[in-house]
């Protein structure tokens, strides 16, 4: 039995569903400034149950977490993402969250803006308002002459302060989550955080400020599971609250606890489990990245020949002040006579050492165990146990799951 340790990442398009729920879209069409004038919303949105690309995946992510780490590396993929229509729409981000995203980016860095972009002609209809909304807003409306050719106007406008905008309507929400997302400063999310205090006055208008609760009610959910210090935020706030203004911030944190559903394996938020997936014998013929099958049930089969790919999945582990996560895991396969092959005893491998989101996000292990039943294995079940440590929150889980080699 073969078993080196690789690094892989098969697990992304199974966890594509589950790691990531963007700001939810909004259709509203948009005002002249002021308030600030926004792009219209593209006429044909995805359907709301269709997974997205791997392209689309990738560009909502990399924006949605981009304050993780704030890397300006990672922008010029996603400018280039932008020059396909079908990518953004599939990202389930709407087009205020983008604009408001890329007018915080552009504003922080506007040295790089002129290169990152390039050619305008380059961009689709609703990329290009988008970039034009968020050149405007960032103070750097002198650069879309050069690189689009237009001169919309509401570039006569001043532009509003994202930071300190109350929002009225969803769309001018959604500016300030993609001002969030792109600085992962939660003071961007303080006005609809106060929306939910039943005391304060928000518009003078009583419909309007139902609107404008329910929905910053419903984006502070959406998004609180998978962003810590939007999570760490809003216990602060909700620490100095009181009256009917606190009770409305801890039931909001307190939806957030119970949809958060750990594995059965558990140590206290921090859980996980053993995947399994059969992996292909041969690489595709076209180059693109081969296929895996997941296993499923309590004892699944395999046969000589086979090579199953071992992962762990995991949830619930601490982060440290600035998001950083750090999970090992030892490993070890008992074969059917009761002994453990040498080879697959691993110690303190590295599951995630690096800064997320958030700690309720399922995360695979960067490292994946690949087990090769060679013709002279013994047929029968072999054992694979896990011991998975959260190292920050210092919580210890033991996985076990098995694997029956049959002799046909």
């Amino acid at each position: 039995m073969a078993i080196p340790l690789i690094r892989t990442l098969l697990l992304a398009s199974v966890l594509m569903s589950l790691c990531l729920a963007p700001a939810a879209a909004q259709d509203a069409s948009p005002s002249p400034p002021p308030p600030p004038a926004l792009p219209p919303q593209p006429t044909s949105p995805p359907p709301a149950k269709a997974l997205p690309s791997a392209a689309a995946f990738k560009l909502a992510e990399s924006i949605v977490f981009f304050y993780v780490r704030k890397d300006p590396a990672a922008v010029p993929d996603m400018l280039a993402a932008m020059r396909n229509s079908q990518t953004i729409a599939g990202t389930g981000l709407s087009r205020a969250t983008l604009a408001g995203f890329f007018s915080m980016l552009f504003l922080q860095n506007r040295a790089r803006v002129e290169g990152w972009i390039g050619t305008g002609s380059d961009y689709p209809v609703d990329s290009k308002s988008v970039l034009i909304f968020a050149l405007w807003q960032s103070g750097n409306a002198d650069l879309i002459a050069s690189l689009f050719h237009e001169e919309p106007g509401f570039l006569r406008d001043k532009p509003g302060n994202l930071y300190t905008l109350a929002p009225s309507r969803p769309v001018e929400m959604d500016l300030k989550w993609g001002a969030f997302f792109a600085t992962g400063n939660p003071g961007f999310l303080a006005t609809l955080v106060d929306a939910l205090d039943p005391g304060r006055a928000l518009t003078g208008s009583n419909e309007l400020d139902k609107s404008i609760r329910i929905n910053a009610a419903q984006g502070l959910a959406y998004n609180l599971r998978q962003h810590e210090v939007l999570e760490r935020y809003l216990r602060r706030r909700a620490a100095e609250a009181s009256g009917p203004y606190k009770q409305a911030l801890d039931a909001l944190l307190a939806v957030r606890s119970q949809t958060f559903r750990p594995a059965p394996d558990r140590d206290g938020d921090f859980s996980g489990s053993i995947a399994m997936l059969k992996l292909p014998d041969k690489p595709t013929t076209n180059g693109g990245a081969p296929e895996a099958t997941a296993l499923t049930g309590a004892m699944p089969q395999a046969r000589h020949g086979d090579t199953i790919g071992v992962t762990v999945l995991f949830s619930g582990m601490a982060l440290q002040e600035d998001l950083s996560a750090d999970v090992s895991y030892d490993i070890k396969v008992t074969g059917p006579d009761g002994s453990v092959d040498p080879r697959s005893a691993q110690q303190g491998v590295t599951a995630l050492k690096e800064k997320v989101g958030g700690r309720f996000n399922v995360v695979d292990s960067r490292s994946t165990l690949s087990v090769h039943f060679e013709p002279n294995d013994k047929p029968g079940p072999y054992r694979i146990d896990v011991l998975l440590k959260d190292n920050v929150g210092d919580r210890k889980v033991t996985l076990t799951r098995s694997i029956e080699l049959i002799d046909k």
